[in-house]
């Protein structure tokens, strides 16, 4: 205060006035506006920080005051990433936002995502996925509860045991193919595994989606593999707009590609499902199942329903296997103890390509310990899918929490935590295997891992991708030997996450064993 009136005793009063804005009704109206503003954002912080439901659970101060914080991180693509750097320091539950809880144990995933009654529904408004509808139509994966299992009833038969083994073949015949491709291309120097594995998945559910191969394996610079990739990075631009509510205007704010590859892809999806629709002979893909299901609520699946629910196949199902083939083939290259067992077990079990089978893969018990491995430490979707805590409130994790607050478990933080797994951050398939007394892995919580959700709204096509990646994999590693071609590169991190990974080039070197 001294140092303070010291200044005024030195300077001129009346310089010091002159120098103000004018006395004018408009700046008087500026000043309050500034004032009511400071003062709004202020009892805003110090609400959030003190008064709050969500007050007492750990988390950076920031993160609890705005959630500004969180769409800066999501927008550099760095939002996983930083979510599981703040459950390493506060621990199993994070305050992320002003409303929004963060959890990494298997008890929170039972209560989130396995509690039927009263569910806890997804949250719509930005924070996970967006947009949540296409002309007004939620999709599978944003429907209501009601709504949601009406159109499972109406798709279950395409994912059943049944369908999976007639639809063999299309598996068979993609991946064959793709050995055959990079057979040749391996002549040529390294390839980019991740756009490869991209190829194969597109191909093969677009076989089981439409009944007509996408011919990305044999011509990969077709548009619509771009469009899909560009849509999945394109989600942290909805969210930003669905949670500031400027959703109208995004044709106006966000960038030229990002509507682009959204009108694109529900085009391209159309298409398909028209010629789909007025085949002659069409194959037993998705659609079969799903038109000839005698179940009362296929009758009443619109046009725009039947869209939503390709475009749903076409991204969820290629993503998936795709990305969890790639996360593999790098964790096992990282690993090169493991991929010799791997390689092992394979060319032991399997004297030819044509022995190769859904039914022998199932078989292999490294292989598919490999993928659970690869699965829990690389996700393919590694984010969170956050849901409203219902009514006045539930008790999660032993505290409770109040109605209306978002809640979630993040798949990349709780499959590589240290509280659930003994050196969660190293590659040990072995924890998958029968146990011998005494493992340091024998008290893995395994449940804290779910790469595909749960409950009733688990990946419906989770059995699919499982028999994919196995039988993909098995035979790329039954016909190639397979190093890294830039063993410096830290591929993993350098990864961003847009509720999946961004698909970034993975450059293997091919060696066939046959000529």
């Amino acid at each position: 205060m001294s140092d303070l009136l010291e200044y005024f005793e030195k300077e001129n009063p009346v310089a010091l006035a002159a120098e103000l804005p004018p006395f004018t009704t408009g700046n008087v109206f500026r000043g309050i506006g500034i004032a009511v503003l400071a003062h709004i954002i202020l009892v805003k912080v110090i609400y959030n920080v003190y008064f709050h439901p969500l007050r007492n659970f750990p988390g950076p101060r920031l993160w609890a005051i705005s959630r500004i914080p969180w769409h800066y991180t999501n927008l550099k693509g760095r939002i996983t990433w930083r979510i599981r750097e703040l459950h390493d320091q506060y621990g199993p539950v994070v305050r992320i936002a002003p409303d929004e809880l963060s959890y990494t144990t298997s008890s929170a995933w039972k209560k989130i995502y396995g509690q039927r009654t009263p569910e806890f529904a997804k949250a719509l408004d930005g924070r996970g996925i967006a947009p949540t509808s296409i002309g007004g139509r939620p999709s599978l994966m944003t429907e209501t509860q009601e709504n949601h299992l009406r159109l499972r009833k109406a798709i279950n038969p395409a994912f059943s045991e049944r369908a999976l083994r007639e639809q063999e073949h299309y598996l068979q015949a993609h991946s064959t193919k793709l050995v055959k491709i990079l057979t040749e291309k391996s002549k040529q120097g390294p390839v980019d595994m991740t756009t490869w594995y991209n190829l194969v998945a597109f191909d093969i559910v677009s076989d089981l989606a439409f009944g007509e191969p996408a011919g990305f394996l044999d011509n990969a610079d077709q548009p619509w593999i771009q469009v899909i990739l560009d849509r999945a990075k394109a989600i942290k631009y909805y969210q930003l707009a669905v949670w500031y509510g400027f959703f109208p205007l995004l044709n106006l704010l966000t960038p030229a590609y990002v509507m682009a590859s959204r009108r694109s892809h529900i085009q391209l999806t159309t298409q398909k499902l028209e010629r789909r629709m007025n085949a002659v002979n069409p194959g037993k893909d998705f659609m079969a199942y799903i038109l000839e299901n005698p179940d009362p609520a296929v009758e009443k699946l619109s046009k725009i329903e039947l869209v939503m629910l390709a475009s749903n196949f076409i991204v969820a199902g290629s993503g998936t296997s795709a990305g969890g083939m790639s996360g593999l083939t790098y964790l096992l290259l990282r690993n090169p103890e493991k991929l010799e067992r791997l390689k092992k077990e394979i060319r032991e079990a399997f004297k030819s390509n044509e022995e190769i089978t859904m039914v022998g893969t199932a078989k292999c018990k490294y292989l598919n310990a490999c993928l659970e491995e690869g699965m829990r430490m690389y996700p393919p979707t590694p984010g969170s899918l956050p849901r409203i805590v219902p009514g006045k409130g539930q008790e999660i994790d032993g505290r409770w929490v109040k109605g209306g607050m978002a809640v979630a478990v993040n798949q990349f933080s709780a499959g590589t935590s240290e509280l659930n797994f003994k050196r969660a951050r190293e590659f040990h398939p072995e924890r998958y295997l029968e146990l011998p007394p005494g493992s340091e892995f024998a008290h893995d919580d395994r449940a804290a891992a779910q790469p595909f959700s749960m409950g009733q709204r688990v990946c419906i096509g989770r059995s699919m991708a499982y028999a994919e990646m196995r039988l993909t994999m098995c035979k790329m590693l039954y016909n190639f030997d397979l190093e890294l071609a830039e063993p410096d590169l830290d591929w993993w991190n350098l990864q961003g996450t847009y509720l999946v990974w961004e698909k970034i080039p993975l450059m293997i070197q091919l060696h066939p064993r046959f000529n």
